[in-house]
């Protein structure tokens, strides 16, 4: 489990309320999103009536309203860089990248999120994704084939020994997800078997992974 510890003004500005122009988030029980953007669009001294996306009213108590940071609602690559830090701004950050099929989120360069989608995603993997990750170094976007490279260009630069922690609940995709790592490490290694009737390196690879995941 992961816990969200977050510091946030308690009061919506005055000024937002007034204007009826500011969003603030509904949560941690809404029905559907446990924590959801919400617009204002009247108030009490008490309370803020806001909508959420689908149209849904709710009421917030605006001594404990938090506002919504134009960040959050975008959807970024990189957790660290969204306006507010808390708990309904990365789950809500998570689940838009989500629906845009960016399955994955950084919280800087060493901690990568995924998202089980379930389902194909066109160009996620593949040899010329692997080739763009390989050439894009740290520009490169979250994903797990960055993990892999930056692994790989430390375990060269620094000659010493890397690890990769792959975690997360029974479906998360975690199988999946060290089978693409493995298979990018070893194409990356660019070595293959000796003789013609030998496995390369990628496959002794893979195929090592029911082993690897016994411990």
């Amino acid at each position: 489990w992961l816990k969200f510890f977050f510091v946030c003004d308690d009061i919506v500005p005055q000024a937002a309320v007034m204007e009826l122009q500011g969003k603030v988030w509904i949560g941690p029980d809404h029905p559907t999103h446990s924590w959801a953007v919400g617009t204002i669009v009247s108030h009490t001294d008490t309370v803020l009536k806001v909508k959420d996306d689908a149209g849904a009213e709710f009421e917030v108590a605006r001594s404990g309203a938090q506002m919504v940071h134009a960040s959050c609602e975008e959807g970024v690559g990189d957790l660290l860089t969204l306006g507010d830090f808390n708990e309904a701004a990365l789950l809500h950050n998570i689940r838009v990248r989500y629906f845009k099929d960016e399955i994955y989120c950084g919280i800087g360069s060493p901690i990568l999120i995924s998202v089980n989608p379930y389902a194909v995603i066109d160009g996620l993997y593949g040899p010329e994704t692997e080739k763009k990750f390989a050439d894009a170094g740290e520009d490169a976007p979250p994903h797990i084939y960055t993990i892999a490279q930056a692994s790989y260009a430390h375990l060269r630069s620094e000659r010493s020994g890397q690890s990769i922690l792959i975690t997360g609940e029974s479906g998360a995709g975690k199988t999946e997800a060290t089978k693409r790592m493995l298979r990018y490490l070893a194409n990356n290694a660019g070595s293959h078997g000796a003789d013609p009737g030998s496995l390369s390196i990628e496959d002794q690879v893979v195929q090592s992974n029911p082993v690897l995941e016994a411990f």
